[in-house]
């Protein structure tokens, strides 16, 4: 993606978490997720100060991974529509 245009690569970004706000929002929190969550503030609380803190810096840096990682499949799909659909607009005379 390093050839395509900064204003470009940046309103793909702007959009990507446009989407992962979006979801995250609107996305149902099953029961498992619920109970996960309220064990981990369990486990937190019954912490010394400096192991609740490292599990927090932990949450947080997991929490960015997965952002990477969603963000890097986004931009992924990206690619592969513009790859699709380029010879199809050839075809065409679209552009």
């Amino acid at each position: 993606m390093s050839d395509w245009p900064d204003w470009f690569q940046e309103a793909l970004r702007q959009r990507f978490y446009q989407l992962e706000l979006a979801s995250e929002q609107q996305a149902p929190s099953s029961p498992e997720d619920k109970n996960l969550f309220t064990q981990m503030e369990q486990f937190k609380i019954n912490q010394n100060e400096d192991i609740q803190r490292l599990l927090s810096e932990w949450e947080e840096a997991i929490g960015y991974q997965l952002s990477q990682d969603k963000q890097s499949i986004y931009m992924e799909g990206v690619k592969d529509g513009i790859r699709l659909i380029l010879p199809v607009m050839h075809s065409t005379n679209i552009l």
